[in-house]
């Protein structure tokens, strides 16, 4: 039996990752360093990269993507929840901030982690990822599946975001790296209502 690894690879066109590198290059002078844990530290040896923040109330700018990440969240959850007969699951909605990051040479996510790992991060319920440049060697590892992605711009990829999804960044020696990511959450049926659609999954509409 093939074993299910629960990543799921999709193809975004190069015209919307343009749009987001473009957006990152005139606004990097916000960037800032990684900062981890409860304290904001910043720790080059776990992670080393310039992160763009970007709040749901600019989500307009980037609504093309937006569109397409949920359409591809809905083919998901419709494969691994629908389609075996799951009928209650909650409305789902994009993360209020997501990240654009920037690794340089040498630079990236090497420390090994998951996205749901206490109770602050407890409404997410998966992890969305575009890899917006091509580097060689610069994937992403998944240990418990053995997999190791290719960093392929344009790829997006979406899988669970508890403990089972164990994942570190492939640090690439000689290329730059640069990607898009953040989170799917369950989010409050009230909240849904005054949520723009390009934020919103379909699925919602499945889980009266």
């Amino acid at each position: 039996m093939a074993q299910k690894t629960f990543i799921e690879t999709y193809q975004v066109d190069h015209a919307l990752c343009d749009r987001i590198i473009d957006f990152y290059n005139k606004n990097k002078r916000f960037a800032q360093p990684c900062r981890l844990g409860k304290d904001h530290r910043v720790d080059k040896k776990m992670k080393d990269s310039m992160d763009l923040s970007v709040p749901m109330k600019i989500y307009h700018y980037f609504e093309p993507f937006f569109r397409e990440l949920l359409k591809h969240v809905d083919e998901y959850v419709e494969k691994y929840y629908y389609t075996l007969g799951g009928s209650n699951m909650g409305p789902l909605g994009v993360a209020e901030v997501s990240n654009i990051q920037w690794y340089p040479k040498g630079g990236g996510y090497p420390a090994t982690h998951c996205e749901r790992d206490q109770y602050y991060f407890c409404n997410r319920a998966l992890v969305w990822m575009m890899y917006l440049s091509d580097t060689p060697d610069g994937g992403t590892e998944f240990p418990h599946q053995g997999v190791v992605t290719e960093c392929v711009k344009g790829d997006l990829l979406i899988w669970p975001s508890d403990l089972t999804h164990m994942h570190r960044g492939v640090v690439s020696p000689t290329d730059e790296k640069m990607i898009f990511t953040g989170w799917i959450n369950f989010v409050r049926p009230e909240a849904v209502m005054g949520a723009a659609p390009a934020t919103q999954s379909g699925q919602q509409q499945q889980s009266a």
